[in-house]
């Protein structure tokens, strides 16, 4: 109580508490942070429930989090409580920690085929990604999911080998990976078995028959082939 003009006591402002800063709090593991409290009046006995993430804790009588994470945790509400004047006041306060993603991977070299529907790639990494992005942009019809990372579709125009420069993204850091990635044009149409039909006879089919004992002929003075006469003959 303090005392007032007239003689009397006005009552004391009540004391309040807050952590400046964005909402979550973005820690990075392995790296260090301080937090402290914006106060209002007096306060002492401070305490969080639950427990801070690993690597972090309150100093009890300012109230201060400080450390360094050890592992990324998401995000999660800690309520920070403190006491004075016999009033007790709390702040929640949201914190995650991220750790920066690290070690982005892809299958490469690719190679893919005009009309073909490429097979999907998946990125392989470590660490918290947000967002994905590639430049230069990839050839038509092939995608980045943004979220994922992965690559997908069906090409529509052939390209010449080129690099294509992924990225990885959070409010921790980001990470790169340059992937080689080449079109080939669709393949051309199946050539038919046989070549066009020619008019006419096929004298290419055409086969001797095999020689036989035949009869001997022989010509009349009329001109007339007699095979009769050829068969006498033989007797």
């Amino acid at each position: 109580m303090v005392a007032c003009g007239d003689g009397g006591q006005a009552p004391l402002a009540t004391p309040r508490l807050s952590y400046n800063g964005s909402m979550p709090f973005p820690a990075v593991a392995a790296e260090a942070i301080v937090l402290t409290p914006a106060v209002s009046g007096t306060l002492t006995q401070f305490r969080v429930n639950p427990d801070l993430p690993p690597g972090l804790s309150i100093d009890e009588l300012s109230g201060v989090i400080s450390g360094t994470p050890t592992k990324a945790s998401p995000p999660a509400t800690y309520v920070v409580s403190a006491t004075g004047a016999g009033i007790r006041v709390t702040f929640l306060l949201v914190l995650s920690v991220t750790e920066p993603p690290r070690d982005l991977s892809y299958t490469s070299p690719v190679s893919a085929t005009v009309g073909v529907a490429l097979a999907p790639l998946n990125p392989s990494i470590s660490g918290s990604v947000s967002h994905y992005a590639v430049s230069p942009n990839l050839p038509p019809g092939i995608v980045i999911n943004s979220t994922s990372g992965m690559l997908s579709g069906t090409p529509s125009e052939a390209k010449n080998l080129a690099p294509y420069t992924i990225t990885a993204s959070s409010l921790a850091g980001h990470t790169h990976f340059i992937l080689l990635l080449t079109v080939m044009p669709a393949p051309s149409g199946a050539t038919p078995r046989h070549g066009p039909a020619r008019r006419g006879l096929d004298h290419d089919r055409i086969r001797p028959l095999p020689s036989r004992n035949l009869p001997a002929v022989r010509t009349k003075p009329s001109g007339n082939v007699h095979a009769s006469d050829g068969l006498a003959s033989d007797k």
